[in-house]
């Protein structure tokens, strides 16, 4: 295996203030024995495309005018995200002056491993080399590993009308779905998502990539189902507090707008708690906020779990059956628990697994090496 530098972020709950350590990979990345191996989120794309800014928005809750005195990245930076129960994955952001596809680095070890794949197409520029790059990049991880998902995000959209932005997406969308055609590639997916840094569409399009790596969003969503059709409630979201991913929602289409209120509100309850809560306890198991908005509508956020809350929305006449709303929760709360429970007895057996398989070939190794022939 080639090695190359790498630059390591472990993120927590306090992601923000994590310390960056340097070292030297091989590029396996996962531990034969961790049981648990964490999908990988790749983020390439151009020089200067964004990709850096989106990371640290994201997870490092940087502001965004901050931003713009970030310095171009010119090593491979990782970060371990482990936030909640189902928000667990590593991102690497590969800087765009480096090929990687240079005979010295080997992709095919790149790419096993990934979940994701998201390159970055910064709007405001010519993008003629970006899908270029883009086109080489896709088909390359497809040859090694047909499993990674796809993402396209066509970045720094804040600066175009309307418009533009739906004219822009429609062009990439083209020329990116020909060149794969002309290739005979008509079976990569690649999934479009217009993102900036300065309102929430990214917050969001990270949300649709990251539900794609986990393995009970189905049983989440029916969750998710079943308890808004028994209360009363018109959109349920199962939100990740510290990065405002939502993990999972309920079968009605996802405004953009409601998205936006979600976000604000958890804001707001860390906010407030940061002022009034107990020290270095912003959100725990009593965290919880009712927000009436002026057109009869109802925002209800409660804890789920550590990292987990559900944020509801409902009429007003709905929400005087209170009571039953939570009761339904406690039950919703029993039930994630227990796909938690689940989960966490898989990954359980996985490292028993990995363990006996170790060992087995370790006293087989041993064997060899004592009655040599």
């Amino acid at each position: 295996n080639h090695l190359f530098p790498v630059e390591n972020n472990g993120l927590g709950f306090g992601g923000a203030d994590s310390h960056p350590s340097h070292f030297t990979l091989e590029l396996g990345f996962s531990d034969s024995l961790s049981g648990e191996v964490k999908p990988r989120i790749l983020l390439m794309g151009l020089r200067r495309s964004g990709k850096s800014s989106i990371q640290k928005v994201v997870f490092h809750k940087m502001s965004p005018n901050e931003t713009l005195f970030l310095e171009s990245t010119n090593k491979i930076c990782r970060e371990d995200v482990s936030s909640s129960s189902f928000v667990s994955f590593q991102i690497w952001d590969f800087p765009g002056q480096i090929d990687f596809f240079d005979p010295s680095f080997d992709y095919e070890m790149i790419f096993r491993g990934t979940g994701a794949l998201i390159f970055v197409i910064d709007s405001q520029d010519d993008y003629v080399e970006a899908l270029s790059r883009l086109h080489l990049t896709v088909t390359r991880a497809y040859k090694v590993n047909p499993d990674i998902s796809f993402e396209v995000f066509i970045h720094k959209v804040d600066g175009l009308s309307d418009d533009h932005k739906i004219e822009k997406q429609r062009d990439i969308h083209k020329r990116a779905n020909d060149d794969l055609a002309d290739a005979g590639l008509e079976k990569i997916h690649l999934s479009f998502y217009l993102t900036s840094i300065y309102d929430h569409s990214i917050f969001e399009a990270f949300s649709k990539v990251v539900q794609k790596l986990i393995p009970q969003l189905p049983t989440l969503e029916n969750l998710l189902n079943i308890f808004i059709s028994n209360s009363g409630i018109e959109k349920a979201f199962l939100f990740d507090v510290v990065s405002k991913i939502y993990i999972a929602t309920d079968s009605s289409p996802v405004d953009m707008q409601t998205y936006e209120l979600c976000c604000d509100m958890i804001d707001v309850v860390i906010d407030i708690s940061c002022i009034y809560g107990e020290a270095g306890l912003p959100y725990d198991k009593e965290s919880m906020a009712i927000i009436h908005l002026n057109n009869t509508t109802v925002m209800y956020l409660k804890e789920v779990t550590k990292f987990l809350a559900m944020v509801c929305f409902l009429r007003k006449e709905s929400f005087e059956r209170k009571g039953l709303i939570d009761y339904n929760f406690h039950c919703f709360k029993r039930a994630i628990q227990e796909v938690f429970d689940v989960r966490l007895k898989v990954q359980q057996n996985r490292k028993l697994l990995s363990q006996r398989r170790w060992s087995k070939l370790t006293s087989m190794s041993n064997g060899a090496a004592s009655n040599p022939h």
